[in-house]
């Protein structure tokens, strides 16, 4: 009986199933690179780059889900406006947005009345950092400080603080829309103390600093504290103005 042997895997499968198994996208589709007026070394060249644009589009996905934004808001959509939040200045804002203050360890804080942004323009200058390879984790104070009482409560706090201080900058959203009694206050000066002048922070918050004591567990030392931690390095952005979005439902009505 005569022995069947099973056809050989040809060249261009066997390329396609290796690219696969190493995860090189850009080699597993390598024959649309493969052109008779280039040479090998500038097919090489071509496949490298585009193995690169896919391995760091990959990481910047990557960043961005493990960022936990709850909404995307770049720069480009952020409007300037210079009589609805006069004291807030684009230059500085720019600059901030260069990233430099990740690698001088400095902080923001954007303070101002609900609906004027703040929000949106820090998780766009998260965005990009991102872009530029820095991590972040996004938390609203509340969640944060019901996720640091979860991890006192079963012993693995160190271990929590740890896990979040990995990433470069922190965005802490909201601070100061509730109030957090006095081991609460205290669970949130532990984050600010152990990134003091290692890590960026950024915070949002709806308060003056001569009024954070009122959420802060009502400890005007505690608060003073957690204060002086934060403003030592930081930008302070001044985001007082018009709410945006009772104005955009004004315009709404008027349009109807």
């Amino acid at each position: 009986m005569k022995k069947i042997i099973p056809n050989p895997i040809s060249l261009s499968e066997d390329i396609v199933s290796i690219s696969k198994n190493l995860k090189l996208h850009a080699f597993a589709r390598y024959k649309e690179y493969v052109k008779n007026d280039l040479s090998t070394e500038e097919v090489l060249h071509q496949l490298l780059k585009a193995e690169q644009n896919i391995k760091n589009e990959n990481k910047y996905k990557y960043r961005i889900k493990n960022a936990g934004f709850p909404v995307i808001k770049t720069l480009d959509t952020f409007e300037f406006d210079s009589k609805r939040l006069p004291d807030l200045n684009k230059d500085i804002v720019m600059e901030l947005a260069t990233c430099r203050f990740v690698e001088d360890k400095r902080n923001i804080v954007a303070i101002g009345n609900s609906g004027t942004g703040k929000s949106h323009l820090l998780t766009a200058i998260c965005i990009e950092a991102i872009t530029r390879g820095y991590t972040v984790k996004f938390k609203r104070a509340s969640d944060l400080v019901t996720q640091m009482t979860e991890a006192a409560n079963e012993r693995r706090l160190s271990q929590y603080i740890k896990n979040v201080n990995t990433c470069d900058i922190l965005l802490i959203d909201e601070l100061g829309f509730l109030s957090f009694d006095a081991a609460g206050a205290s669970l949130l000066f532990q984050i600010f103390a152990a990134r003091y002048e290692t890590k960026s922070t950024l915070v949002t918050s709806n308060l003056e600093f001569s009024k954070w004591m009122t959420f802060l567990g009502k400890d005007e030392q505690l608060a003073s504290a957690l204060i002086g931690r934060l403003i030592d390095r930081s930008t302070i952005l001044n985001m007082n103005g018009e709410n945006y979005r009772l104005q955009r439902c004004k315009g709404g009505e008027n349009e109807q």
